[in-house]
């Protein structure tokens, strides 16, 4: 869930965004006079969402993504079993 606030009250809670953020995978729209100026995130967040991003910027690793889809939705699939001999 996002949520808005002024640098203000973001500045007199920040402790509790930070552990909101981390533990309750909330996020904070920062404003300053009313336009929005920082996200607070937490950084497990954050680091998935820059991990997706490098991904998503490889037209090389869109197209296999695209591709695996496409597979999945034909019904072109292997279990892990039938692939590494093994259940997970």
């Amino acid at each position: 869930m996002t949520k808005t606030m002024s640098l203000k009250e973001a500045r007199s809670r920040f402790s509790s965004l930070i552990d909101k953020a981390d533990r309750l995978s909330e996020r904070f729209i920062v404003t300053k006079n009313g336009t929005p100026k920082a996200v607070v995130m937490g950084a497990e967040e954050y680091e998935s969402w820059v991990e997706t991003l490098e991904l998503l910027s490889n037209p090389k690793t869109v197209k296999a993504l695209q591709q695996g889809l496409k597979d999945a939705k034909a019904g072109r699939v292997h279990s892990f079993k039938d692939v590494f001999g093994q259940d997970q």
